[in-house]
């Protein structure tokens, strides 16, 4: 269990549960999950490639009433034990559809910039455990971060190349590894 995330659930299930203002809890709750040097997300079993081993974030409209959420969890333990629940593996059980990404790659702030852009609505943190959801509009506005541009990594040679056509970048996920699933023998 990631201790500083589950102090902020806490602090909030509190501040819920004595009808208190939850609102400084939320917020401390959106930095501390910004703030994780390493996040694990759902990734999506349709854009899995085996040749690579990786896929693209899950974005789902089975809660919040239909609106896009990506599913995000603060502990690999939290996210492998969701992708038990709903057999998120891959058809040949080789991988997990959970990837972790680091903070310090600038690939965090890309995944969340690029979800924004294709319509996320909400963060679904730790679903199946003692789960929030995060307002992705509020979680960008507290972290302070700026909503007018998306981080994409591409190469030099990509970045000549649009330049050249005078073309925009096609935005899209970077590719996440899935972990592998080891099987007991």
């Amino acid at each position: 269990m990631n201790d500083t995330i589950e102090l902020c659930k806490k602090k909030l299930n509190d501040a819920l549960n004595g009808n208190s203002d939850w609102n400084a809890p939320y917020d401390e709750l959106i930095k501390a999950v910004y703030e994780q040097p390493v996040l694990f997300f759902a990734l999506s079993r349709d854009n899995y490639s085996p040749e690579t081993g990786t896929s693209s974030p899950l974005i789902s409209t089975k809660d919040f009433n239909g609106q896009p959420a990506l599913y995000v969890f603060s502990d690999v333990d939290i996210a492998a034990e969701w992708m038990r629940y709903y057999r998120h593996t891959t058809d040949d059980m080789r991988y997990g559809l959970i990837g972790a990404v680091e903070k310090k790659t600038d690939g965090l702030l890309s995944l969340f910039q690029v979800a924004r852009y294709f319509g996320t609505k909400h963060i679904m943190l730790d679903e199946g455990n003692n789960y929030v959801g995060i307002d992705m509009d509020r979680f960008f506005h507290t972290n302070g971060i700026d909503t007018s541009e998306i981080r994409v990594n591409i190469s030099k040679q990509e970045a000549d190349s649009l330049i050249e056509g005078s073309k925009q970048a096609v935005v899209h996920f970077t590719p996440i590894s899935c972990i592998p699933l080891t099987r007991n023998k």
